[in-house]
């Protein structure tokens, strides 16, 4: 289409440039129109003849597309700056990790308030599936086994010494640590790679476990503290395999804010105060 022409008056003023539009009854922008030719030359100079000159424009959807595109890459480019994304490597793989654990807990808790599995102490069976996601499944099962039987024979030895809850503590911790290196030289003996990760069990919380299961077992009696320790290795095994999850765990990488419908579902399982599914057979007669 035929472009007519428009004059403007550009000045600087303060460090920028404006724009003044003295035919125009009302100021527009720049970007309604397109610079052409500026200076105080003409825009033709003819000697000895006469010219006639017009000027053809069209719309160009392409080229549109084009700079909105790269507007929208250069916010992307900025917003992933500001994301995990923009972390360095090994944050970025941590916090793969550190992402799901929400999820592993949120099963923890519809498994103890819904369910009703008898567990030792609250996040003990999520920290046992992050183990799990180390050493691998079997491998993670019978070292933690073997830990625990070791770990709580001492124990069981240590209360006929009569000690204080601190030294008690300590020197379960110490036993836990030796069982940890003797393990993992015989597995590494027996080309049993997996047993080179043991050392990533949380040894503190192994240590509160046996000591926790010790008093079970002389409060409550052997069944009960098997029964949660049961619970515990079931539940985390269920952690485990939810939070091995590559789509699980790709979406809350990706996607940080889905952790606040995480805690909405959290908070509302916070108000369920109805039998657990566990209750049932005890409370059937009612039912009736």
């Amino acid at each position: 289409s035929g472009a007519g022409f428009v004059r403007w008056i550009e000045y600087y003023d303060k460090g920028f440039w404006a724009a003044l539009f003295p035919s125009e009854p009302k100021p527009e922008t720049l970007r309604h129109y397109l610079p052409w030719w500026r200076g105080s030359a003409p825009l033709v100079t003819v000697s000895g003849g006469e010219a006639e000159h017009s000027v053809t424009t069209s719309r160009s959807q392409e080229f549109s597309l084009q700079v909105a595109l790269a507007q929208k890459r250069e916010l992307e480019r900025r917003l992933v700056d500001y994301s995990l994304f923009g972390l360095p490597l090994q944050s970025q793989a941590l916090f793969r990790t550190v992402m799901v654990v929400p999820i592993g807990i949120f099963l923890l808790v519809v498994l103890r308030n819904v369910v009703g599995v008898k567990t030792f102490g609250t996040f003990m069976p999520v920290l046992i599936a992050l183990a799990f996601r180390q050493t691998g499944l079997v491998w993670g099962v019978a070292f933690l086994v073997l830990i625990i039987a070791v770990g709580l024979s001492i124990r069981f030895y240590l209360e006929r010494l009569k000690l204080l809850l601190v030294p008690r503590l300590a020197a379960v911790v110490i036993v836990v640590v030796l069982t940890l290196v003797v393990l993992t030289i015989i597995s590494h003996r027996l080309g049993i790679e997996r047993g080179l990760s043991i050392g990533l069990f949380p040894i503190v919380i192994m240590t509160m476990t046996i000591e926790r299961m010790t008093l079970v077992w002389e409060e409550r009696g052997p069944l009960e503290a098997f029964q949660q320790a049961a619970g515990s290795l079931v539940v985390g095994t269920l952690c485990y395999f939810v939070m091995k999850v590559a789509l699980i765990e790709h979406l809350m990488f990706v996607f940080p804010e889905l952790l606040l419908l995480v805690l909405a579902a959290t908070l509302l399982l916070v108000r369920y105060s109805g039998y657990r599914l566990v209750e049932l057979p005890r409370f059937r007669v009612l039912a009736k």
